[in-house]
């Protein structure tokens, strides 16, 4: 079993990452006798498509489906059950699913009874690589994504990469937009290996490779968290292609574009205003285009530009009303842009809306 210990001052724990590992989750949960209760919190379609017998011994919440779940009146439901069941303080709250759950759920043990305990058992790749990995916790607005949240970190996450095998294949294409913005802002060995070999990736054939790169995201991501735990300075570069990206989601009103789509096409609107600043090279600029574009994703058909702009004025990067944009200086490094000025993201929206991609 492979693990790795977040050494934060006051919220130390440990991600376990091991093939079959949620069969041992029972026992593993078990070994803490302080626990009153303990209650999964997930969603139907993972039930549906997931052996859960190791959740037998716990009672199940279910929350509704999709990035919409993500809201105060889901937060207000999963609350109103866990009261109606008994939960207490000494109660743990395990978030089985991706990253709707995990996010919910993070977000609901910070502010039940002022804070109670929580786990994390991902089972989408985005989750493994990124939204269970942190401590943020959020859930949406009407106008946008992500703006309502706290800070708290699980007390362990529990990666399965077996998980992987039961997803279709649209959902492992998503989480690779979160493993390529990690080669392209700190690893460029990585972003070369995804390059190189995206299809056999992506169709799954040899999981222990697919293992060894969710080791290697996960510790990119502890020490940005180690770094900046609270997203003041350096963490923010995990936000590379999120600005725009978020924008995307909030514009098809978190319905008709998936998270990791979204985030292509942010990226590919970043290195279009990185080149615009000449902070990349031609070359490698067209290098990335060339590979993302090749990606399946939603085709943007009649998008108005204006308003995935106006959705832009609510991303939480803002600071001192100066957007903290983060840029390429080549693959494998990344910066934060404080210039960047509304007529430059008006001209990446409009570059990514009519550039030629593959799309589904």
């Amino acid at each position: 079993m492979y693990q790795l210990n977040v050494p934060l001052k006051n919220d130390a724990h440990t991600i376990f990452i091991e093939q079959g590992i949620s069969q041992k989750l029972t026992s593993l949960l078990n070994e803490n006798k302080d626990y009153s209760h303990i209650f999964i919190i997930t969603q139907q379609s993972i039930l549906d498509h997931v052996d859960t017998s190791f959740l037998s011994d716990f009672p199940i919440i279910i929350i509704g489906e999709k990035e919409t779940s993500k809201s105060i009146k889901s937060a207000e439901s999963v609350v109103q059950q866990l009261i109606a069941s008994g939960c207490d303080r000494d109660s743990l709250l395990v978030g089985f699913g991706g990253g709707t759950v995990t996010d919910l759920v993070g977000f609901v043990s910070s502010i039940f009874m002022r804070g109670i305990n929580h786990v994390f058992v991902p089972t989408t790749l985005l989750g493994m690589v990124d939204s269970a990995i942190g401590g943020k916790t959020a859930v949406n607005s009407s106008s946008a994504r992500n703006v309502i949240g706290t800070f708290k970190q699980p007390k362990a996450i529990y990666i399965d990469p077996l998980f992987l095998t039961t997803l279709p294949s649209r959902e492992i294409i998503d989480g690779f937009a979160e493993i390529i913005k990690y080669g392209l802002i700190v690893d460029c060995d990585l972003y070369n290996m995804i390059e190189s070999d995206f299809q056999t990736l992506i169709d799954l054939k040899d999981l222990s490779q697919i293992e060894s790169i969710i080791q290697t995201c996960c510790q990119h991501k502890v020490n940005f968290v180690i770094a900046d735990e609270l997203d003041q300075n350096q963490r923010m570069m995990l936000n590379f292609g999120h600005t725009l990206g978020h924008a995307l989601e909030s514009y098809f009103n978190y319905k008709t574009i998936t998270h990791g789509q979204a985030v292509y096409y942010g990226m590919l609107g970043a290195t279009f205003i990185s080149k615009k600043y000449n902070f990349l090279s031609d070359d490698a600029f067209n290098r990335i285009h060339a590979f993302i574009s090749t990606i399946p994703k939603l085709n943007f058909n009649n998008i108005d530009c204006n308003k995935v702009f106006e959705c832009i004025k609510y991303d939480k990067k803002k600071t001192k009303n100066k957007f903290n944009f983060i840029v390429l200086t080549d693959i494998g490094k990344a910066d934060i842009f404080y210039k960047i000025t509304s007529d430059d993201f008006k001209e990446a929206i409009n570059y990514i809306a009519n550039y030629e991609y593959s799309c589904n």
